[in-house]
């Protein structure tokens, strides 16, 4: 048998791989021929194997091949692609054309809700009106017309005096009843400060003049006339110094009185009735006008001092001595008296005044002009 070729035999045909050969893969797959009943003789020794070169798998990262072209020997794959416009859970970023759209979109229902309320406001002062009409109408119509007016008086202004300063219009209701006008009116009077105006429908109109507080009460020993002096510092009225009292010294204004006092005396039983402090030794040439402000240093200063004490010591004092401002003085009921002088510090004397007389026995006479250096006499005892 004649002896083969030892020299490498060449292989049979087989598929060509395009990544062998570096050309384009066969568009169609070649038929494989019949199995070659050789086999394949070794390599001569000292040659290399011809080793097919593997076929690189596509990486994942590399671009998805063109729609055309397949890899020899491996089957194509189908890639699923996310739509761009779908933003990934973990993107913190905001695209600017969806963040304008979102303003554009609160924008307009912004105004669509300034435009809705616009329309119930609208709405609103269009019934406003309305109801402001109606009210105009119904307030000069005779619907509450005042055809029932009652108007009463004061311990010092009389019903007929009242009526006498009180001057309402022929169309006054109960709605367009002016109280200052009213008060204006009653004002003449000086004894008043205000009005009390109650209204009950349909037609009846109350009205009742309120008077001054009386804050003291001036004795003019000269002209034996006792003024009655406001809480506004104003002269109201001089009072009769002839009254009438029971038999614990109240006055009667009824003339049913078991006593008759005048003078000085009368005036410290008025001063009590309206729970004033008597002012006393009032100079001469203090000339007092109903309505009229006080003008007098020492009468101020006076007042002052019922203004400043309090209502527990002011219970122990008689009256205030008032003949100048550096002379003031009070006398207490328990006979003592104290020299005041100008009204500054008031607090601070009332202390030590009242110190005095709860410590020292006999005391007669405390002076507390200057309360820092203030001086005391008292009676000696057995």
């Amino acid at each position: 048998m004649p002896s083969k070729s030892v020299g490498p035999v060449r292989p049979a045909k087989r598929p060509v791989v395009g990544s062998q050969l570096g050309g384009r893969p066969a568009s169609k797959k070649t038929s494989r021929p019949a199995p070659c009943p050789s086999v394949t003789p070794k390599p001569a020794m000292g040659t290399k194997t011809s080793r097919p070169m593997a076929t690189n798998r596509p990486s994942l990262r590399a671009r998805a091949p063109h729609a055309s072209r397949t890899f020899a020997g491996a089957k194509p794959r189908s890639l699923t692609s996310v739509p761009a416009a779908k933003a990934s859970s973990t993107t913190k970023g905001i695209s600017p054309l969806s963040s304008l759209g979102a303003m554009a979109s609160k924008t307009a229902d912004a105004a669509s809700a300034i435009k809705g309320k616009g329309k119930i406001a609208g709405g609103i002062l269009a019934a406003v009106a309305v109801l402001a009409i109606i009210a105009i109408v119904v307030i000069n119509s005779g619907l509450f017309a005042a055809t029932d007016i009652q108007i009463y008086g004061s311990e010092h202004v009389t019903k007929h005096d009242a009526m006498q300063l009180i001057n309402l219009p022929e169309n006054t209701s109960l709605f367009n009843v002016d109280p200052d006008q009213i008060t204006e009116g009653l004002k003449q009077n000086p004894w008043v400060s205000g009005v009390d105006i109650q209204r009950q429908f349909p037609h009846t109109l109350i009205i009742t003049p309120t008077e001054r507080k009386v804050i003291a009460i001036a004795y003019i020993s000269s002209d034996d006339l006792a003024w009655a002096i406001g809480d506004d510092d104003t002269w109201i009225a001089p009072l009769s110094t002839s009254v009438e009292v029971d038999d614990q010294g109240n006055v009667i204004t009824s003339g049913e009185g078991a006593n008759t006092l005048t003078g000085i005396d009368a005036a410290l039983a008025l001063a009590k009735h309206y729970g004033a402090v008597l002012l006393t030794d009032v100079s001469a040439d203090v000339a007092p006008v109903s309505g009229r402000a006080v003008s007098s240093k020492a009468v101020k200063a006076g007042l002052d001092y019922a203004r400043g004490f309090s209502s527990e010591f002011l219970d122990q004092v008689k009256d205030i001595s008032t003949p100048s401002v550096e002379a003031i003085s009070a006398n207490l009921d328990n006979g003592v008296e104290v020299s005041l002088g100008d009204s500054d510090d008031i607090a601070k004397k009332e202390r030590i005044v009242t110190k005095l007389l709860s410590q020292v026995e006999g005391v007669t006479y405390i002076n507390v002009r200057s309360p820092g250096n203030y001086t005391f006499r008292n009676a000696p005892t057995a």
